[in-house]
């Protein structure tokens, strides 16, 4: 009996996408992606993928998130977070994404529109890369994807990361703990690593 939940435990966490990004998969459609064309994931583990774009005032209104530029590096992460969650907001209605709910149910058979922690990893490393190819970033890298936890010890996880410069500290940009068009969260990736959720209100 034993073996049997495990094994039924065990198939709903990769069902669920959360057990390791493609990293191949990222890097591909991270290369084709412009303000003209870029691609979204959805609907889990990236099972579908919607190809979108934006007009020039929405991005000005990214655009103008980052001004004035930020003195330093802190301040540069808080304007991250205003812009992912725009980006969020703009993209929704044209990805079939803007009624995405915080977190993700392990068993849930009506996905549509519905991201979980790969589909936000991949679409938030889209978004960093946008603002670092137009040059709105001036104190980070877009980092490697993260990952966390294990099947047997806790649920598995994954997030968006940027890396701050000079330091070399990397911080996570994780949506997933949020519905669609609110702030992500960024802190420090040792701390996100060590199982780090936000307070329960």
């Amino acid at each position: 009996m034993k073996t049997s939940i495990f094994h039924v435990l065990a198939a709903a966490l990769v069902v669920a996408g959360c057990a390791s990004p493609d990293r191949y998969l990222l890097s591909k459609y991270g290369s084709q992606n412009s303000l003209s064309s870029f691609v979204v994931c959805k609907n889990y583990g990236c099972a579908k993928r919607v190809m979108v774009s934006l007009i020039p005032s929405e991005w000005a209104q990214v655009r103008t998130l980052f001004l004035p530029a930020a003195p330093d590096a802190s301040v540069e992460r808080q304007q991250v977070r205003h812009a992912i969650a725009l980006m969020e907001t703009l993209v929704g209605p044209k990805a079939g994404t803007a009624s995405d709910k915080a977190g993700a149910d392990i068993i849930k058979f009506d996905r549509e529109g519905q991201l979980d922690c790969i589909d936000e990893t991949y679409d938030t490393t889209t978004y960093l890369r946008l603002f670092v190819a137009d040059g709105l970033l001036k104190w980070h890298d877009v980092g490697e994807p993260a990952e966390r936890g294990y099947i047997l010890d806790r649920r598995p996880h994954n997030t968006a990361t940027i890396i701050e410069h000079g330091s070399g500290a990397a911080y996570t940009v994780d949506s997933w703990f949020h519905a669609n068009g609110e702030m992500p969260e960024t802190i420090p990736l040792k701390v996100w690593l060590a199982g780090w959720s936000p307070p329960k209100a």
